[in-house]
């Protein structure tokens, strides 16, 4: 579009008639405009063939982040909103091993304070809560 605009402007000015260039300008200008009209009619065919191979469907081109089809051009609406599908941030889960705790592994040389004096004797009667 660049090109075909500098053309188009050296074409109105006057450098091109004191340099001769009108025809070549011409013919630049008729070849831009040739490859936009190709370009525009590839991108229409290849809409409908794959829409005609049926491959890809509109919930597969939204649940595919746009990193992972950075080599294909699709225009995607979804990318144009608040919250465009371009990146995912969060890694998905995986299971990991649980980390054991310091006292399953140091059990057998711990030392436990006795609890002889806390526990009630046999010959002893003890109330309830309150003791009574």
């Amino acid at each position: 579009e660049r090109a075909s605009n500098y053309a188009t402007e050296a074409l109105k000015g006057k450098a091109s008639a004191d340099f001769q260039l009108q025809s070549e300008l011409k013919k630049v200008v008729s070849t831009i405009e040739g490859c936009k009209f190709s370009a525009h009619a590839y991108s229409v065919l290849e809409d409908d063939n794959s829409e005609e191979a049926g491959t890809t469907t509109k919930a597969q081109k939204t649940t595919k982040p746009l990193y992972e089809r950075l080599s294909l051009y699709k225009e995607d609406q979804s990318l144009h909103t608040k919250t465009p599908n371009v990146f995912k941030l969060t890694p998905d889960m995986e299971p990991i091993p649980c980390k054991p705790l310091f006292f399953d592994l140091a059990m057998n040389y711990v030392e436990l304070p006795s609890l002889e004096d806390k526990l009630e004797s046999p010959g002893k009667k003890a109330g309830g809560v309150t003791g009574f």
